[in-house]
Order: structure tokens, then C-alpha cells, then sequence
């Protein structure tokens, strides 16, 4: 029995619905039906859904730190243009500050010192960087994906030394007004399913001629950013 193919809920499905009703909106401004200008007020509404879709979709904790930062910022910007509070969004970026401390204490409290801190017990990889940046190497034998978030920052992961579980593994990857950089294995096959809004996407890996080799799909979102791929 042939499973029902189910439509995930990710930002770039989100940033790309958002697009789609600005080019509606425009439409019926220029037919005479609406004024558009009213409606656009109410963009950050798409930085709160962009957080909460992160949030509830999250498998790594630093995808809900980010999460956290889009929900946040896109509240308070919202509630700024729907006059709930008087104050300006920027009064509130040391916000990002407690986000990351709090992030640091919790690796400090509940991660094993002992344990690589290139990937976790799963096998799977999470950084983010938040005006800032990152730079990681991963050796696990048993590398299953991961989730990568720059956001006014630098990732910069290194998968030389990693082996796959199994022959596919998925790393998602999101990207605003910052990069991510990938080092991956010659042997491995790299798939590219990112979607680029005002930002690129640059391949430079060397594909192996072998059809078995262990497969790599990158996939997410790049705004404004740029993800490099190389062996």
C-alpha cells in the first residue's frame, strides 16, 4: 500500500507562501482593490511562524534557540506595528545574550565533558551562530545529519572524518545574511536541495562515479547568505 505523501511545514515553505501573498497583495493594490501598504505593516508575522515552525520541528536544541530568536524578535516587532508596547525592537537584542548563556550553562549542566563535542550520542550534528560564528569537525563512525542555523554569522563544519550509519544521511541548513561552509569526504555523494531567496548556493564537491556511495542531501533555506560545499 502506497503511503500518502505528507507536506512538512518548514520556513522556506513558509518564506515562500509569504512571497507568493506580497505578489497577490501587489496585485490587487494595482487593480484598485486594496491598498497593500496596509496589509505589509503586518510582515513580522512571518518571523513568528518562521520561530514556531522551528520550534516544534526542532530535533537538535540548537534549532530551538533558534526557534526561540525568530519568535521572539518577530514578536516584538509585531506587537511594535500593532501599537501593544511603545518600546523598539533593538532595546531588546540583549535578549541574544541570555539565549546563548543559557545555551552554554546547559551544555556545561547536561552534556558528558568526556563526550565529543563534534556530534552528539546519535550521531547527529547542531550549531548555530548568531552574529557571530562557529567552526566544528566531526569524527563520528556513525553520522546521521544534523541541523546547521547562521543568522548574521559564520558555520564552518568539517565532515572529513565522519562515516555514515547508514547510506543517506540529512543535514538541514539555515541561512539569513550570514554562510555555511561544508568540508565533506570525497567518497560521499552530495545531493543539494536548498532553496536560495537573494543568496546562493555554490557546489564544489567531486562526485564519485560509484552509484553505492553514502549519500549526503543538504537541504533548507538561504536568505540573503551563501552555503559552500567542498571536498
Amino acid at each position: 500500500m502506497i503511503q500518502p505523501h505528507r507536506t512538512r511545514l518548514t520556513p522556506q515553505l513558509v518564506i515562500g507562501i509569504a512571497v507568493a501573498a506580497v505578489g497577490v497583495l501587489f496585485t490587487l493594490d494595482n487593480l484598485g482593490f486594496l491598498y497593500a501598504r496596509d496589509f505589509l505593516r503586518f510582515w513580522p508575522i512571518v518571523l513568528v511562524v518562521i520561530g514556531a515552525v522551528q520550534i516544534t520541528d526542532a530535533r537538535t536544541p540548537a534549532r530551538v534557540i533558534s526557534g526561540l530568536i525568530w519568535l521572539c524578535f518577530g514578536s516584538i516587532m509585531l506587537g511594535e506595528r500593532l501599537d501593544l508596547f511603545r518600546w523598539d525592537v533593538w532595546d531588546f537584542w540583549p535578549l541574544i545574550l541570555v539565549v546563548a548563556g543559557g545555551y552554554i550553562v546547559w551544555q556545561a549542566f547536561v552534556r558528558d565533558p568526556a563526550r565529543p563535542r563534534s556530534a552528539d550520542a546519535t550521531g547527529m550534528v547542531s550549531g548555530i551562530a548568531v552574529l557571530g560564528g562557529f567552526q566544528r569537525k566531526v569524527g563520528s563512525d556513525e553520522f546521521r545529519g544534523g541541523e546547521l542555523t547562521a543568522f548574521m554569522g559564520g558555520c564552518h563544519v568539517d565532515l572529513r572524518g565522519a562515516k555514515m550509519a547508514g547510506n543517506e544521511a540529512v543535514l538541514t541548513v539555515f541561512a539569513m545574511m550570514g554562510g555555511i561552509e561544508l568540508k565533506v569526504p570525497e567518497d560521499w555523494r552530495v545531493v543539494v536541495d536548498v532553496v536560495p531567496f537573494l543568496g546562493g548556493i555554490e557546489d564544489r564537491t567531486t562526485q564519485p562515479q560509484e552509484s553505492s556511495s553514502p549519500r549526503l542531501v543538504v537541504k533548507g533555506f538561504v536568505m540573503m547568505g551563501g552555503v559552500e560545499l567542498r571536498n
